[in-house]
């Protein structure tokens, strides 16, 4: 029986620049086999991962999760204005991967990437230093990529956003913008990724040839009915920017267990059936099957 209060640690972790970054660690009986830090969605607390982190640590792994700068508890009002994706990519990322590391050694270190955290690994620099990554519906936010209400949406988005951070100094929580605070820099600069269709950095530099350097198995997951935000042209397009992995693409149908919608978050909710993590659980240790079997064929 599946365990929701598996115990976990809350602790900070500190960026290379001195950033405290907030962050809970799930120590799994086989944490020093194999570990896997979450990399969340855009604007979206930790909180909303840690049934998933506790189930997986109940089987064995090793879990962290944290809170990019600007989110959730690491927010602080006199450094946010600064924030961009840069930050986020370059420190906050390499931060959680580098805590893990020193707690355990694991022989496989995986990222689990949810929405924008597929985006942001392939920038990062350890993307060459990962054992493998599982994608829960990581996404382009081309408008293109997507039809009806939901292209409407995304077009809105980056039509009204802008002009609400330009005449207020910063994007108000509502229910017609976003539900969580988010640093304006960073929010200004996913969108320019969604309207030029381009990865950039802060700079304006386009950076999309890092994602070639991501050498490990990757496993992408479209889930049928994330037709808002993350739909199967979305996530195959990110997809393809990863040309030096071996991707293995994998569609959750939510009444293959019982339900009627999963959408965008509903994978992580408490009441997610267990049959549903039990899959996505086999598909990682099939990441850290393929990452031995590379590892040995390089020796």
């Amino acid at each position: 029986m599946f365990n929701q209060k598996f115990p976990s640690e809350k602790i900070a972790i500190t960026a290379a620049d001195g950033r405290k970054l907030s962050a809970r660690w799930w120590h799994g009986a086989n944490a020093f086999e194999r570990s896997v830090v979450f990399i969340p969605a855009f604007a979206a607390p930790q909180a909303y991962l840690q049934c998933f982190a506790a189930y997986l640590a109940q089987q064995g792994w090793g879990v962290m999760t944290f809170d990019y700068r600007g989110i959730g508890a690491s927010k602080d009002d006199l450094l946010d204005s600064f924030v961009t994706l840069d930050d986020w990519v370059n420190l906050d990322i390499v931060a959680a991967i580098s805590e893990v590391k020193r707690r355990t050694g694991a022989h496989f270190l995986g990222a689990i990437a949810h929405s924008v955290g597929g985006q942001l690994l392939g920038q990062s620099p350890v993307r060459q230093s990962i054992d493998g990554a599982l994608f829960i519906s990581s996404q382009r936010g081309i408008p293109k990529l997507f039809q009806g209400m939901a292209r409407l949406r995304i077009q809105y988005a980056y039509t009204v956003f802008p002009i609400l951070i330009r005449m207020l100094g910063y994007l108000p929580i509502s229910k017609f913008t976003l539900p969580q605070p988010c640093p304006s820099k960073a929010l200004l600069q996913w969108m320019r990724w969604g309207q030029t269709g381009i990865f950039t950095d802060a700079n304006g530099i386009n950076v999309e040839h890092r994602f070639a350097d991501y050498k490990s198995p990757l496993i992408t997951l479209t889930i049928s009915d994330d037709y808002d935000y993350a739909t199967a042209a979305a996530v195959e397009a990110l997809a393809s920017l990863y040309v030096g992995a071996t991707v293995h693409h994998q569609v959750i149908i939510p009444q293959d267990y019982g339900l009627e919608r999963i959408g965008h978050f509903g994978f992580f909710h408490r009441r997610a059936p267990q049959k549903l993590w039990f899959q996505v659980e086999g598909w990682l240790k099939q990441l850290v099957l393929e990452a031995d079997m590379t590892k040995s064929q390089s020796l």
